[in-house]
């Protein structure tokens, strides 16, 4: 398998006054988190490394500004949601308080670092069959990159393959090109609600297989069912801890109880082997 983060975030310009960027090891890091009056916390596989920095109200300020290329009042709409994604399909989560027109102060950042790793969904694909499946499990446990590589590989053998990619961190496309894997055979909608963009790809592109991040409510189910009605394979991912959580989110039991996904994927953390649970088993 291969390890690949898809840019280059030089900590040492959005954070200048930490000194001990270099000690990190970026190639396992999972998440940077910064918050006034402490240091900069990453998120390693093995513990959390902390920045002997403290942060000021200015640096959380300097640090979004950089991280939004200078735009941070311009995304002010994306970042309302709590959330913006940057290049390379990595994530800038906000907290603050919010106003009228967004937020009029920013009292945290969390930045969740995509990583690609080729070859991650090889056991779980043949395993699959050709079947519809849902990836579940908690925030950071792997599931987009899991999705990803699932697409992928279903391109590879030549299944036409649609990405609806609202977050853009899936295919994290830039001037039309995506900046990581998700195969040959690949067509992405990205920046569109993944509802809208799941209809738009079985309307335009008659793909075999459609693939999707963080199913939310009734909408997001009803587009994923109707494209199983035309006989089109599924993947997506879900926030939860068990099958039978995400069975108590409002549009997801009328999803789960009708057998449109045949296999359930549930993931605990980063590098543990998924489980695999059967449909009504």
């Amino acid at each position: 398998m291969r390890l690949f983060i898809p840019c280059n975030m030089d900590w040492r310009l959005i954070v200048p006054g930490e000194t001990g960027w270099e000690r990190v090891d970026w190639a396992q890091a999972r998440e940077v988190r910064l918050r006034p009056g402490q240091g900069a916390a990453v998120a390693l596989p093995d513990g959390v490394w902390q920045g002997q920095y403290r942060l000021s109200s200015a640096d959380i300020i300097q640090a979004a500004q950089a991280l939004t290329g200078h735009a941070l009042a311009a995304r002010q709409a994306e970042l309302s949601q709590g959330f913006a994604p940057l290049p390379g399909g990595h994530r800038l989560g906000v907290c603050g308080v919010m106003g009228p027109k967004g937020f009029t102060e920013i009292t945290s950042l969390c930045v969740r670092l995509a990583h690609e790793v080729k070859g991650v969904g090889k056991d779980v694909y043949s395993r699959l069959q050709g079947r519809s499946a849902l990836i579940i499990g908690p925030p950071g446990s792997g599931k987009t990159t899991l999705l990803r590589d699932l697409a992928r590989l279903s391109s590879l053998d030549g299944t036409q393959t649609g990405i609806a990619d609202e977050r853009g961190e899936i295919a994290a496309c830039r001037n039309g090109t995506p900046q990581l894997d998700v195969g040959p055979n690949t067509d992405v909608v990205m920046g569109m609600e993944k509802a809208k963009a799941l209809l738009l790809l079985i309307r335009a592109m008659s793909p075999q297989l459609v693939a999707t991040d963080e199913l939310g409510g009734a909408e997001d189910a009803a587009a994923v069912m109707e494209a199983c009605r035309c006989g089109v394979q599924a993947l997506a991912t879900v926030h939860g801890g068990s099958v039978q959580d995400v069975m108590r989110r409002q549009g997801m039991e009328t999803l789960l109880r009708q057998g449109v996904f045949q296999k359930y994927i549930v993931l605990s953390s980063p590098g543990k082997a998924p489980r695999i649970e059967e449909a009504g088993a």
